[in-house]
């Protein structure tokens, strides 16, 4: 059995089916932070802030000291050498993934994802087994940010995954055996009209019709009084099908899938000219399609929602790899493309658009992170991919949600999580610059000049953007020379 590790609950470890004795708090908050990311460094620095906040005037004299002292009594509890290495920057907690319940209830809720839509059977009992890992609240008992922020993102998740299994039941017609479960849920969201909308239709298909329309004109009252909103369309038209008596509404004698939610489909095109990129593009497919294929792409060293960053000296062409990439790998994220870009591309101003994009309703007068949450429920469930180019605080809107990714284009390295996978992006080849030159401009008439050619692609210090400009300055111009074009650049000091 080997060791094996639970955080869908109170934090605990054991070992060939004995308990271990993981010391005291903020050693179970190391702990719990490394088996997050396994495999992966995560830098004391990270540690330290997760345990005592990013204010420094609030942690305790020599605080990487303390950390170093956990990480030595926890390898002592865990009695396993070379599980936990120390390195100059941080410490890996060399452990398989599927030693610990929360990768296995990623990957059956990733598993569950790509089925739903095609074996709502089969999808609704691999989600009901990844739901069965969960013992109560995620790293019950661990103290410090970095876990109140796991224990939000993935009670997010749960709640979702939760929603899903409902939307299964019911197109499975199992309505008498989740009502109960249905009710209970609907007592405690009462605001979230997805799991109303689920308890209205369990309701009516329980003959509780008349039960059915009370709850909705409650529903209806309690959104008015405290957001001043009407329902949600597809609640709203819920309501106005069980009141006309809509015979579609019984219980199907045989299983239908659910209904495919809104595609969003943002990307911009693709560039047609893309050159010298080959490895980079390999290298990210084998991260992306980890993700969009749920975790069976190789990449198990990435995570199960990896985020990608592109990085490298203006010119070099990241905000097109990155689009090239989506359009790549689209086909591993059947549920959508989302896309923003700009130092203007606020998250205050995003999530609300990503949110109606997924087909959801962001609330009015809600802070960031109550639209993280919302965003990250909604992902739930979907294979998603998240493109943000150039934007400058990308952390709330990484989508953190099994079987989703991003790619982040220009973003400062700190921004980016600690382990998020990078890959540079320099200036092109010479023989590549001098392919996309032929590529743009006709190769007959840069194989006349290659001289000339060579000399415009060391101006433009072989970045692909100032290329493609001036080439298409060229193609535009068929009286010019490419040696015209070169001495065009000299006089501008190109």
């Amino acid at each position: 059995m080997g060791l094996e590790f639970r955080v869908l609950g109170p934090l605990r470890a054991r070992c060939d089916g004995r308990e271990i004795d993981l010391g005291r708090p903020q050693q179970r908050a190391v702990l719990a932070a490394l088996l997050l990311a396994p495999g992966q460094l995560v830098p004391t620095e990270r540690l330290v802030e997760g345990l005592w906040g990013e204010d420094d005037a609030r942690w305790p004299k020599a605080p990487a000291g303390q950390i170093g002292t956990h990480a030595h009594r926890l390898r002592r509890a865990l009695a396993a050498p070379g599980l936990l290495v120390a390195t100059a920057g941080g410490y890996r907690l060399e452990v398989d993934r599927a030693a610990v319940d929360l990768f296995r209830y990623e990957a059956g809720v990733a598993e569950a994802v790509t089925l739903r839509y095609d074996d709502p059977l089969r999808a609704r009992e691999l989600l009901a087994g990844a739901l069965a890992l969960w013992e109560g609240r995620a790293l019950d008992g661990v103290p410090g940010g970095f876990a109140e922020r796991a224990r939000e993102r993935l009670a997010a998740g749960h709640h979702a995954a939760v929603k899903v299994l409902y939307d299964l039941d019911l197109a499975l017609g199992r309505h008498t055996e989740a009502l109960p479960a249905l009710d209970a849920l609907a007592a405690a969201h009462p605001r979230d009209e997805e799991v109303q909308r689920l308890h209205l239709l369990a309701l009516h298909r329980c003959g509780r019709t008349a039960e059915a329309l009370a709850a909705f004109e409650a529903l209806r009252e309690r959104l008015d009084r405290e957001l001043g909103l009407e329902p949600a369309p597809a609640v709203a038209d819920l309501h106005a099908r069980i009141r006309g008596g809509d015979a579609e509404l019984a219980a199907p004698s045989a299983p239908v899938p659910p209904r495919r939610p809104a595609r969003p489909c943002q990307l911009p095109p693709d560039i047609p000219d893309l050159v010298g990129r080959a490895a980079q593009v390999r290298e990210a497919e084998r991260i992306l399609r980890a993700a969009g294929d749920g975790g069976d792409g190789g990449g198990a060293d990435v995570g199960a929602s990896p985020v990608l960053g592109l990085s490298g000296p203006a010119g070099s062409g990241t905000s097109a790899l990155a689009v090239h990439l989506a359009h790549t790998v689209q086909d591993a994220f059947p549920d959508g493309q989302l896309y923003a870009a700009g130092e203007t591309a606020e998250p205050g101003t995003v999530l609300p658009a990503f949110l109606r994009a997924l087909g959801e309703r962001p609330v009015e007068d809600a802070d960031v992170g109550e639209l993280g949450a919302r965003y990250r429920a909604a992902l739930a469930g979907r294979r998603v991919l998240v493109v943000l180019d150039g934007v400058t605080d990308p952390a709330p809107l990484l989508p953190a949600v099994a079987g989703c990714a991003a790619v982040v284009a220009g973003a400062e390295p700190g921004a980016l999580p600690a382990d998020a996978a990078r890959l540079a992006v320099g200036p092109l080849e010479p023989q590549d610059a001098y392919e996309l030159l032929a590529r743009v401009v006709g190769a007959e008439r840069i194989r006349r000049e290659p001289g000339p050619a060579a000399e415009v692609a060391e101006l433009c210090g072989y970045l692909p953007v100032l290329l493609r400009s001036v080439a298409a300055r060229l193609a535009a111009r068929p009286q010019w020379s490419v040696a015209d074009l070169v001495r065009w650049l000299a006089e501008r000091g190109a």
